[in-house]
């Protein structure tokens, strides 16, 4: 829960309604249904917003801001929101996947430290069990020798010829000696194997695996060689251009509200309405409360349009891949620059002095869409040998502007 004395001394200067009833009755803002009854608790809009806050309901605070603050604010709020997320970007940029990777069966990466060591060649000539087993052995090799030492003459070579003699008859019957069956037996087993693994391979269970799967990869590239067709087909440099383009009409629009600054905010959102500058071109648009710039009849803008707009930009920034910030971080901070707005700490004037607008100058690590720390704040008690409130002079009065025709 944030700090209570974040709000201290603090108000919204820049709300058109008083309570939360009017905002719902004049912008059509839909009171969701689980904060009913914190709004019945909170009936003043100022309140409302603090107590959605002090929930952690970022985005239902940024959206009732978004219905109740003046438009002009509003469209500075959504273009100091994208200049945030911009300088996220420049910072973290976000590589794009390649669409041809869409449904490529790859095999999970397993890390570091769950991979099992890999074994070196073995070397039986080092093992301890290798070398008690081949002491064993010489053992009992001594061993007989000694015993056969110790038999009667003759015996050991009566049971050579008779052994010879045996193999000799085995082989007449069989084909081979008893040596020679095992020898060969082992050369069967390992041929038999051999044919096996083969034969499973041309099995047709093995076959129709094969081609079911060249049927599946022959379905994913025509599916993405369609996607590729229906995709818009824009390079890196031009969708810069374009959103350089929605930055530089917005900014122009609330610096100087005309219906030439209008159309062309309108225009700007048209050739880039899939990112987040072209739908803040639209709210700057939508803002300016005539739907029918440059023509003879005005068309008043609804005035849901901008704040349900400004509500899809701030889910829009927020979801945005790369960065250096969560959604949750987002979706705060873009609350704390609506409030920074609303509270009239935030404006255009003090950049309408340089040549260039704050986008074109975020290279050089200046504003970045959020005051945040650099706004000074009145502390909570007057140190001893301050003057009192009522002796301090009066705190500048919110920055007073050419308000859009809505």
């Amino acid at each position: 829960m944030p700090d209570k004395l974040d709000w201290l001394n603090k108000h919204f200067v820049l709300l058109k309604h008083k309570t939360v009833q009017e905002t719902a009755d004049a912008s059509r803002y839909k009171i969701p249904f689980e904060q009913r009854d914190l709004a019945k608790q909170n009936p003043l809009a100022e309140d409302y917003i603090k107590a959605l806050a002090q929930n952690g309901s970022y985005p239902e605070a940024s959206e009732f801001l978004a219905y109740d603050i003046h438009k002009r604010a509003l469209a500075w709020w959504a273009y100091c929101c994208v200049l945030s997320l911009q300088k996220e970007l420049m910072l973290a940029p976000h590589e794009p996947r390649d669409i041809s990777d869409i449904g490529v069966r790859k095999k999970p990466e397993i890390p570091d430290w769950a991979k099992m060591p890999e074994e070196p060649p073995e070397d039986y000539t080092s093992d301890p069990e290798y070398i008690r087993l081949q002491h064993t052995i010489g053992k009992l090799k001594m061993d007989t020798e000694q015993l056969i030492q110790k038999l009667p003459p003759g015996i050991w070579e009566q049971h050579l010829a008779i052994r010879k003699r045996l193999f000799g008859e085995f082989k007449k019957v069989v084909g081979m000696d008893p040596e020679e069956l095992l020898t060969y037996a082992k050369e069967q087993i390992e041929v038999i194997s051999a044919k096996q693994e083969e034969s499973e391979a041309q099995a047709p269970i093995y076959k129709m695996k094969e081609e079911l799967e060249a049927k599946i990869e022959k379905i994913r590239q025509g599916t993405i060689a369609r996607i590729k067709e229906a995709l818009p087909k824009k390079s890196p440099a031009e969708l810069r251009e374009q959103t350089e383009n929605a930055m530089d009409a917005i900014y122009a629009c609330i610096t100087a509200p005309t219906e030439k600054n209008a159309a062309d905010c309108l225009n700007a959102g048209n050739a880039c309405q899939e990112t987040p500058e072209g739908l803040a071109a639209f709210i700057s648009f939508w803002c300016y409360g005539n739907l029918t710039p440059n023509l003879d009849n005005v068309v008043k803008t609804p005035p849901e349009l901008a704040p349900a707009g400004m509500k899809g930009l701030l889910l829009k920034c927020a979801l945005a891949p790369g960065g250096t910030r969560n959604f949750k971080e987002r979706t705060r901070l873009y609350f704390d620059i609506g409030k920074e707005v609303a509270f009239g700490h935030n404006n255009w004037a003090e950049f309408m002095k340089n040549e260039e607008a704050p986008h074109r100058r975020l290279a050089l690590g200046e504003f970045d869409g959020y005051l945040g720390d650099r706004i000074p704040a009145e502390p909570a008690e007057v140190p001893a040998g301050e003057p009192l409130p009522s002796e301090k002079p009066a705190a500048p009065e919110p920055p007073k502007f050419e308000r859009f025709k809505g």
